[in-house]
Order: C-alpha cells, then sequence, then structure tokens
C-alpha cells in the first residue's frame, strides 16, 4: 500500500508568495520521496477548504489572521503554524518540508 499522500497549504494575502513557497516545498518533498501536495491561497478561500488539509502554514504577513485560521482547522483537528520566517526569507523548500513533517510528527 502507498503511503499516505499528505496535504498541505501555505496561505497568504492572495496566493503569489505562497504559490512561489509551495512550488518549492512540493520541489524538496518530491526529491526526498515524500508524497506531499502542496496547495497555495488567500486566507479567504481556506474556509471553504480546510477539510482537505493535513496541515496549514501561514506566511508573516498574514501572522494576523492565525486566531481565525486556526479556529476553522481545529474543527478538522489540522495544526496550523506560521512558516519558519528564515525559511520563508529564503524560499527553502527543505526547511519549510522538516517544518510541516513535524507539525504532522512523521
Amino acid at each position: 500500500m502507498a503511503e499516505e499522500q499528505i496535504k498541505l497549504i501555505i496561505l497568504c494575502s492572495w496566493g503569489a508568495t505562497s504559490s512561489q513557497l509551495a512550488k518549492k516545498v512540493q520541489q524538496a518533498a518530491e526529491a526526498r520521496g515524500i508524497n506531499l501536495v502542496v496547495d497555495a491561497g488567500g486566507t479567504g478561500e481556506f474556509n471553504q477548504k480546510a477539510s482537505q488539509y493535513h496541515a496549514v502554514l501561514l506566511e508573516p504577513q498574514v501572522r494576523h489572521m492565525k486566531k481565525e485560521v486556526t479556529k476553522t482547522a481545529e474543527k478538522y483537528n489540522t495544526p496550523v503554524e506560521l512558516v519558519d520566517q528564515m525559511a520563508f526569507a529564503l524560499m527553502d523548500g527543505n526547511k519549510v518540508l522538516d517544518q510541516v513533517l513535524s507539525m504532522l510528527n512523521k
């Protein structure tokens, strides 16, 4: 049986920088053979799609939304964290991937 696919969403204001970071995390996962799908989006659309994700990362510019996003995510036992700031600044897909794996204790 194939390992379970991990679904991550990275949230920012409009989805522009998050899609850039999502691509880097996706590449890091593929390089390590980890079955991960990374979506990027704005915080607004998360409410409709919250049940689809195993982990949520917020970019620094939307840190003020953490309480609201966490409230939605808690209904599905989905962990929410702010993206590691250094990893975000460097667009370091591997470091963000490590953060996601530790959120999920994998």
